[in-house]
C-alpha cells in the first residue's frame, strides 16, 4: 500500500503534499509510491554477494566491463546485466547521441551547474540522511563532488552510454554501490523505513536524474544566456532518460520529453519543503571544501591562492546559488542572497556572443566545438576517455568507499 500523504510528507518533509496531490494527482502519486521502492535487480545482486554463493565485489564490478561474456555469473547478477544490457523499446540510439553533441556545446557551462544539483539535493531529508547514517556527512566533501563530475561526465560524453561503454559502466557501478548503501543501512543499521522511506529510493533517483541533473542544468543554463532549440531539448531529455533508466530508476518515473522533465521539476519546486539541520551543515561542507583553485602553479603556491581566494569564492558561490533556489529553502540551508547573485546576468552577453559566433561557424562545427569542450572539462577532471582500462580506477574506489558501509 503506498504512502498517504500524511505519511508522504513527513517522509520527505514536503507540508503541502495533499495540495500537490489534488494539483497532480498522477504524478504525486506515483512519486509516493516510489518512496517506498528500492532496486529489484541491484538489490538483488547486493544479496546475492552476501549469500554463501556470491562472487567478490571486485569479480562482480568487473562483470559490468563485459557484459557479453555472461558465462559463470551467479543468477542475480546475470539477471542484472541481462536487463541493463537490453535497452527499452523507446531507446534511440542516435537520439541520445544529438543529446550528448547539444549538451557538450557548452559542456563547461553545464559542467559548472553541478553544484546547484548538489544543493538543490541536499533540501531533501531522503538525501541527507543516507550521508548522516554512514557517518560521511562532513567527510570527502570534494571527493564525492570529483567523482559526481567524473560520472556526469563520462555518462554525457558522445557514445559513452553506449553498452559497454565507460560511461555505462560507471553508471552501473554507481546503482550497485547505492544498493550496497541500501543493505547496509536497512539490514544492517536499523534504518527505519515506516518513517524514513527506503533509503535512496525511486523518487529521490527519479528527482535526482530528472530534476537536479537535467531540468535545472538546463534553466541555469537559460538564464546564463544559452539557447537549445526544440530538438536539442528533446535530443537531451532523451540521453538522460537513458541515463536515468541504466541507473535503475523506473521507466513510469522518467521523462517521456522535455515538457514532462519540467513538469516534473515544477513540482519538485512546488513542494514546501522544510530541510532538517543536516542540510545546513552539507551545503556548509560544500561551501568550504567543494572546490579547489588550481591555477597550474608549484603545489604550495597554488595551496597559498587557494587559501587566499577562498573566502571570495565561497562567498560567491553562496549568493549565486541563492538564484536558482527557492528564498524559504535558501534560508533553511543557510544560504543568504545578496546583489551578488545579479553578477550571472554579466555572463549572459559573453555567452550570446560566443553562441552569435558559433552559429557563424567561426568556432568550427558544432561536433567539433563540443570535442574541445569535452576535453577542456575532462582534462581538468583528470579523465582521458581514450584510456584503456577506464573503469579499473572506479572498481579500486569501490574498495575504498565500501570499507564505510561493509
Amino acid at each position: 500500500m503506498n504512502p498517504t500523504p500524511a505519511e508522504a510528507a513527513r517522509i520527505t518533509g514536503a507540508r503541502n503534499w495533499a495540495e500537490m496531490r489534488a494539483d497532480h494527482p498522477d504524478h504525486v502519486d506515483q512519486m509516493a509510491a516510489g518512496l517506498e521502492r528500492g532496486d529489484r535487480l541491484a538489490d538483488a545482486v547486493v544479496a546475492e554477494f552476501f549469500s554463501p554463493d556470491g562472487i567478490s565485489w571486485d569479480r562482480t564490478i568487473g562483470a559490468l566491463d563485459t557484459p557479453d561474456q555472461l558465462d559463470d555469473l551467479p543468477p542475480a547478477l546475470l539477471e542484472f546485466l541481462v536487463a541493463a544490457a537490453t535497452p527499452p523499446p523507446w531507446y534511440d540510439p542516435a537520439l541520445a547521441r544529438a543529446g550528448a553533441d547539444a549538451w557538450w556545446r557548452f559542456g563547461s557551462l553545464q559542467s559548472s551547474t553541478l553544484y546547484q544539483s548538489l544543493i538543490y539535493g541536499y533540501q531533501a531529508r531522503g538525501f541527507t540522511r543516507p550521508l548522516v547514517e554512514t557517518g560521511r556527512l562532513t567527510t570527502g566533501t570534494w571527493d564525492r563532488v570529483i567523482a559526481t563530475a567524473r560520472w556526469v561526465a563520462l555518462s554525457t560524453a558522445p557514445n559513452m552510454m553506449d553498452v559497454g561503454a565507460p560511461g555505462w559502466v560507471e553508471t552501473l557501478r554507481i546503482r550497485l554501490v547505492h544498493a550496497m548503501v541500501r543493505h547496509h543501512l536497512v539490514a544492517r543499521q536499523g534504518w527505519d523505513t515506516a518513517a524514513w522511506g527506503v533509503p535512496i529510493n525511486q523518487t529521490y533517483s527519479q528527482l535526482t536524474i530528472t530534476a537536479g541533473f537535467l531540468a535545472l542544468p538546463l534553466r541555469i543554463a537559460k538564464d546564463l544566456g544559452l539557447r537549445y532549440s526544440t530538438a536539442e531539448l528533446e535530443a537531451i531529455t532523451h540521453l538522460w532518460r537513458w541515463i536515468g533508466a541504466t541507473m535503475g530508476v523506473d521507466d513510469e518515473l522518467l521523462p517521456v520529453n522535455y515538457r514532462d522533465a519540467c513538469l516534473t521539476y515544477r513540482i519538485a519546486r512546488e513542494f514546501q519543503m522544510e530541510p532538517d539541520e543536516q542540510a545546513k551543515v552539507l551545503v556548509n561542507a560544500l561551501l568550504n571544501d567543494g572546490y579547489q583553485t588550481d591555477l597550474g602553479l608549484p603545489g604550495p603556491l597554488n595551496s597559498a591562492v587557494h587559501t587566499l581566494a577562498r573566502p571570495f569564492l565561497r562567498g560567491f558561490f553562496a549568493t549565486v546559488s541563492t538564484r536558482w533556489v527557492e528564498p524559504d529553502v535558501a534560508e533553511a540551508i543557510g544560504l543568504r542572497p545578496t546583489r551578488l547573485h545579479n553578477l550571472v546576468v554579466l555572463a549572459r552577453p559573453v555567452v550570446r556572443s560566443r553562441e552569435v559566433l558559433r552559429s557563424l561557424g567561426l568556432l568550427g562545427s558544432d561536433t567539433s566545438v563540443a570535442r574541445r569542450e569535452l576535453r577542456l572539462v575532462t582534462g581538468r577532471l583528470g579523465l582521458d576517455l581514450a584510456q584503456p582500462g577506464l573503469g579499473n580506477r572506479y572498481r579500486r574506489a569501490d574498495r575504498n568507499h565500501l570499507d564505510t558501509v561493509a
